[in-house]
């Protein structure tokens, strides 16, 4: 079972055709996709539709869209917990890094000279980042990271 959902003109006369992987039909052409409210948020839940089928929407003119099913992506409670935190070992370059990054800045070492923050890895003594500092008598400023 599958929610087939579609976003298109509102106030359309909307169908739509089910094809297993292989092509084979599993809901026949000419379904109606039902708007909501006349918001241009098109959906049907359709038993048949499984993982992987494509749906073909269609309207008076003829085919306007379509695609594969996938279900949504939950994660669980501890789901998580599953993400590597290994440090980058410079400024981060993905998400991930970037999310261990800022905790590093926040609860890790970091020394604060005149000129330079320097931000340690987990050891205490290798650097993982540096960043340029200066200050006037009113504004402290803090460069990007390297």
């Amino acid at each position: 079972m599958a929610r087939l959902r579609f976003v298109w003109k509102t106030g359309e006369t909307l169908t739509y055709e089910a094809l297993q992987a292989g092509g084979t039909v599993r809901t026949a052409a000419g379904t109606s996709l039902p708007e909501i409210s006349s918001t241009g948020y098109y959906t049907v839940v359709d038993a048949n539709v499984v993982t992987g089928d494509t749906a073909i929407v269609s309207d008076s003119s003829g085919v306007v869209g379509g695609g594969e099913e996938n279900p949504p992506v939950i994660i669980s409670s501890d789901g998580l917990d599953s993400i590597s935190t290994t440090e980058p070992s410079s400024v981060a370059a993905n998400f991930r890094e970037m999310m261990v990054q800022v905790w590093r800045r926040l609860f890790g070492k970091t020394t604060l000279s005149a000129t330079q923050l320097t931000g340690y890895r987990s050891d205490e003594s290798t650097i993982a980042t540096t960043q340029e500092v200066s200050e006037t008598s009113v504004l402290q400023t803090q460069g990007e990271a390297s």
